[in-house]
């Protein structure tokens, strides 16, 4: 079996007093999407499924994202088995590979994200849980709020490097 191989592996994690840029690693994504009442299926082997396309529920040892009217982004361990046992119950894209996480943290994330998100980020308006599938600087990316001072940005293998040199670049005032 091929080793996944970092899209980031000649970028440099930072952490400084504000800020720290890292990539999250060991993970699944998965895609599940279908017709009907398919969701009924994915839930009986899933776990609880967001009501809402803005807040991620925990289930089960997964976030789950609702990307669409029928269709879940699933993030889990690894060695999630989550894909093989939809099967057959819904339309499963393994993403794994395709996407790359960045997290980024600290008191200054909210402002060095406010410099290239078109979205409201205000601590009362984008709370822990909360996801948007946002552009950061005319990239497509998925933004989740882990916590207060702690986001954790979905961005496209192809443009991962340049997602995280933006934010790099974004943050020098904050060094």
């Amino acid at each position: 079996m091929l080793e996944r191989r970092s899209a980031l592996a000649v970028a440099h994690p930072f952490a400084w007093a504000a800020l720290t840029l890292g990539e999250v690693r060991g993970f699944t994504l998965t895609q599940v999407a279908g017709f009907g009442n398919f969701a009924a299926d994915v839930a009986a082997t899933a776990g609880a499924l967001p009501e809402t396309s803005n807040q991620a529920v925990e289930s089960n040892g997964r976030t789950i994202f609702r990307t669409g009217p029928h269709a879940f982004w699933f993030v889990g361990p690894e060695n999630d088995d989550l894909a093989a046992r939809l099967a057959g119950k819904a339309i499963v894209t393994p993403l794994s590979s395709s996407r790359t996480r960045i997290s980024i943290e600290g008191r200054a994330a909210r402002e060095v994200l406010r410099k290239g998100i078109p979205i409201d980020l205000h601590e009362s308006v984008f709370t822990p849980g909360m996801f948007a599938q946002t552009g950061l600087h005319h990239t497509p990316v998925l933004l989740h709020c882990t916590a207060e001072q702690r986001f954790e940005l979905y961005a496209m293998r192809t443009f991962a490097l340049n997602v995280w040199e933006w934010l790099e670049d974004a943050a020098l005032e904050f060094k």
